[in-house]
């Protein structure tokens, strides 16, 4: 499903996101992430204030992000985040 359909639906805000310690983006796999932080879910994330992580992945495992139009929040899958908007890789900047 593209980010930019009109029809986009956003995962449940019960849907569990796991939080990545080094660069703060959200995954709905553990494995997704470089170092887990702990878990919460969607509603804990999206709409919530954001901090000043990075817009990519310092380890390079997870360089395909995508960013909240809303709220600024940063997730590795798109369905974690009300407004997704594909990040550019820093390589693409």
């Amino acid at each position: 499903m593209s980010d930019e359909n009109n029809s986009y639906v956003p995962l449940p805000k019960n849907t569990p996101a796991f939080i990545c310690a080094g660069c703060g983006a959200v995954a709905l796999d553990r494995e997704s992430i470089c170092t887990p932080q702990g878990r919460g879910t969607r509603a804990d994330w999206c709409c919530s204030e954001s901090g000043a992580a990075p817009s990519y992945c310092r380890n390079a495992v997870h360089t395909e992000r995508y960013q909240c139009k809303n709220c600024g929040q940063v997730a590795v899958n798109s369905g974690l985040l009300c407004d997704p908007q594909k990040m550019l890789r820093p390589e693409e900047k």
